[in-house]
């Protein structure tokens, strides 16, 4: 390859540009490191990169690094080898030799991809032999010293496809629709019998509806929406649950709880949906891989940087950052439909 993908909106080193415009071949890549330290939701999104790396090296073994404390949804099933980084939950049983051993442990590779941007994985993109260091860092000065490939980072681009952008940098063109390698609403979407699913849960509290809004929301969709099946997620942890909604499945023959699925039940169930509203959380992005359409209620977060534009994904939002009314969701789910 004798081309640089990019004049601005990106960041390379003199070594790395030289690099690219001259030896740089992706038939020729042998090891290739991606490293992601995230909860569901960002272990969701990170599958098309996944997926798109494996096309772009087709002879490279592809090998994952994860934390042992945010394991859960990480796609081992599109990796080749998955290295786990000891977390914060082990910090007594692992001394400062332990750590730099696991680190050593990964091995030189030809790129690694730091799609983490934590401390752990500074440490592990510092500390590896490589020909090429991706990162999308908030940090400036980052630029040049840990990376010597970096593409800017915004809180108006999806997330996902800004992580897309460093294979396109070394000139791959990942598909608009982009591929999770998961079960896809428009194959199994239940267009005979529709339901809308609802999730009300999120890793932080701060991040959800009150249970008082929350049976608003329901009640009031319910009413306005008679001719459609209503089901209210339930999640692991105890704010989660749908306890407090009891007396609405008796009261309306259209709604019902669903008590927590394992991580593939729930895949499956919302690639069936006709759409699935939630805050932002794992499970919306649950949503967004499955290519169901999705209703977001953001108040506390950015919500543009996990919301591709490429499919139906509505934004329910205010301009000052307060909760959305209940009329302003509805209104939202209605239009979504």
């Amino acid at each position: 390859m004798k081309n640089l993908w990019f004049e601005r909106g990106a960041y390379a080193t003199k070594k790395a540009r030289e690099y690219l415009t001259s030896d740089f071949d992706p038939i020729n890549v042998q090891n290739v490191a991606i490293i992601r330290h995230a909860a569901l939701g960002d272990q969701v999104i990170l599958r098309p990169f996944l997926v798109e790396a494996r096309r772009f090296f087709p002879n490279a073994k592809i090998t994952l690094v994860g934390i042992s404390g945010y394991q859960y949804g990480l796609p081992k099933d599109l990796a080749d080898h998955v290295h786990i980084m000891p977390g914060k939950e082990l910090k007594e049983s692992n001394n400062f030799k332990s750590k730099f051993a696991n680190i050593k442990d990964l091995g030189e590779q030809d790129i690694i991809f730091d799609l983490a941007s934590t401390n752990r994985s500074y440490w592990m993109t510092f500390l590896t032999k490589a020909k090429i260091k991706a990162g999308f860092p908030y940090k400036s000065f980052l630029r040049g010293t840990l990376y010597n490939l970096c593409v800017y980072r915004s809180d108006f681009q999806a997330e996902v496809e800004t992580m897309l952008d460093m294979l396109r940098i070394l000139g791959h063109n990942p598909p608009i629709r982009l591929d999770f390698a998961y079960p896809d609403n428009k194959l199994l979407c239940e267009k005979e019998d529709p339901f809308i699913l609802y999730f009300n849960g999120a890793s932080q509290v701060r991040k959800v509806l009150s249970k008082e809004k929350m049976r608003e929301v329901l009640e009031q969709s319910i009413t306005q929406l008679p001719n459609i099946k209503h089901i209210y997620l339930e999640g692991k942890n105890d704010f989660e649950k749908g306890g407090y909604l009891e007396d609405l499945t008796k009261k309306s023959p259209i709604f019902t709880i669903q008590p927590c699925l394992s991580l593939g039940e729930l895949v499956t169930l919302v690639a069936k949906s006709s759409l699935l509203v939630a805050p932002d959380t794992g499970v919306r992005n649950i949503g967004i891989s499955t290519h169901t359409p999705t209703v977001g209620i953001f108040f506390s977060t950015v919500p543009f940087r996990y919301t591709p534009r490429y499919e139906d994904h509505h934004i329910i939002m205010r301009p000052d950052a307060q909760i959305p009314s209940t009329e302003d969701i509805v209104l939202g789910i209605r239009k979504a439909l």
